[in-house]
């Protein structure tokens, strides 16, 4: 896929790279939606196309890229998007996969969910910044599926 140039743009509170048609038609055969979006050569997401009721269609960019790489709203960019092929499509940490390895009864209750349900618990260890804390976040995942909690939603609150 060629690099192309995209706006930035914002929508009910998201900051979005609008797709154009044949992007998304090429992008989307076989039912796929997950893509690797490298934008600018500086930023790689690993992102999901959605569509607005307004039948739009969009990456969602994090409010956290805009402000690191002081990008605004409304804001050319080069974007190359391309079918996401990797495992899980979606970036796991070292540390996520370091504390699965270590603990194979966590690590088999893991891949016994649904991929959506695995890339959330991954997303609840990739939104922290410290290795340390990453380590924390992935054993409390662990100690949780094997509690019996498997959806990411309920990972994190005190009361499991």
């Amino acid at each position: 896929m060629a690099v192309k140039q995209y706006f930035i743009l914002k929508s009910g509170g998201t900051h979005q790279l609008q797709l154009d048609a044949a992007t998304v038609t090429k992008m989307t055969r076989n039912g796929n939606k997950r893509v690797i979006c490298k934008i600018n050569d500086q930023v790689t997401l690993h992102a999901a196309i959605q569509r607005t009721k307004e039948g739009i269609h969009y990456i969602m960019v994090g409010a956290k890229y805009l402000k690191q790489l002081k990008w605004k709203t409304g804001q050319p960019v080069k974007a190359l998007i391309a079918v996401d092929t990797s495992e899980l499509q979606f970036h796991i940490p070292e540390e996520f996969a370091e504390v699965m390895a270590t603990d194979p009864e966590a690590e088999a209750l893991f891949n016994s969910l649904t991929d959506g349900n695995k890339r959330g618990l991954i997303a609840l260890v990739n939104m922290l910044k410290s290795t340390d804390k990453k380590i924390e976040r992935a054993l409390l995942i662990a100690q949780k599926l094997k509690a019996g909690i498997r959806s990411p939603a309920a990972m994190l609150k005190k009361n499991y």
